[in-house]
């Protein structure tokens, strides 16, 4: 509920936490990252973000760690407040090229 007087918090991206299962013979040799973006003036996360490979989708756990260093650059740049801001960054319009006037 808004304050009366300030209106609505301005939820800000602070902090980001990241988590990486690696594979194991005990997890099916699966990894699972989880990745929350946290601000102190909201209760819960603004977003989340969890995606697991199996063992035939990971190469030299190449994925995990593109998709952790993809993550890590999103939070750094672009800060998303929502759920909807991580996913408009994590799939950006294509690009356009405009044809010149001359």
């Amino acid at each position: 509920m808004p304050h009366p007087i300030y209106g609505p918090p301005s939820h800000k991206l602070e902090s980001v936490t990241m988590s990486l299962i690696l594979p194991q013979q005990r997890n099916g040799f699966s990894t699972l990252l989880e990745v929350h973006g946290r601000a102190s003036t909201c209760r819960t996360d603004l977003w989340s973000y969890r995606e697991t490979w199996t063992e035939t989708e990971q190469r030299a756990l190449l994925e995990p760690c593109d998709q952790v260093h993809w993550l890590a650059q999103i939070a750094c740049q672009d800060r998303p407040s929502s759920q909807e801001a991580l996913a408009h960054s994590l799939s950006p319009t294509a690009w356009e090229e405009v044809p010149l006037p001359f």
